[in-house]
């Protein structure tokens, strides 16, 4: 079985209003990050071929243990994906009585729900300002599963096709970033990040009797 690594980059700043309550050590945001990602492969007749911009958005939390330390969580929509050229033939679920060609190249566009679990270790405020370190994981829960289908001399065979038979149910890996907080009042700021994800699980689900 082949075994597919997704890693995705936030290349752009994390812009999150927080409301602080320290008595309760408890920190909620919003946040909208634009990303880059890409799919590499540990089989020789499968290759990465293209990156994917995509976003991340939706809730964040922090629980403060104690003043610099934080457990960091949420509940994120993401949307990622990237570009894989098959070298042998082929064939997907999706397609039940197709046999694709060598060369084939198939663009993924994926959606899950995320939920990252991982902690903080943050600095004392420094006029206005407070840098963090980030580690842990993030799990995933695939949603939506899309793609375009070409061929070696990259004609379309199809596009835009429902490609979730073809896609893991799930995706889990490691979690790494840094970034700081500017206190705007006493009970906001605006929070601006940089964050590396590499997936662990196999990302692709091809038939039985295709298996690289």
């Amino acid at each position: 079985m082949k075994r597919l690594f997704a890693i995705a980059i936030l290349l752009c700043c994390i812009r999150s209003a927080f409301a602080q309550d320290e008595q309760k050590g408890v920190r909620f945001g919003l946040t909208f990050s634009p990303q880059l990602s890409w799919m590499t492969a540990s089989d020789k007749n499968l290759n990465g071929n293209g990156t994917y911009i995509g976003y991340e958005y939706g809730l964040l939390m922090d629980i403060l243990i104690p003043k610099n330390y934080a457990f960091a969580t949420g509940f994120l929509f993401n949307g990622c994906g990237g570009k894989l050229t098959y070298s042998d033939p082929v064939k997907f679920n999706t397609y039940n009585d197709s046999i694709f060609a060598a060369g084939t190249n198939v663009d993924y566009r994926l959606q899950y729900i995320v939920i990252p679990l991982t902690m903080k270790l943050r600095t004392n405020q420094i006029v206005y300002m407070t840098y963090y370190g980030q580690f842990g994981f993030r799990g995933g829960i695939n949603i939506r599963s899309r793609a375009d289908i070409s061929n070696l001399s990259g004609n379309t065979l199809d596009e835009k096709i429902d490609f979730g038979e073809d896609v893991g149910p799930v995706d889990f890996g490691l979690l790494v970033g840094g970034g700081l907080d500017y206190e705007i009042t006493g009970n906001t700021a605006i929070h601006v990040g940089i964050q590396y994800y590499n997936g662990f699980i196999d990302m692709t689900d091809n038939t039985q009797d295709y298996k690289s």
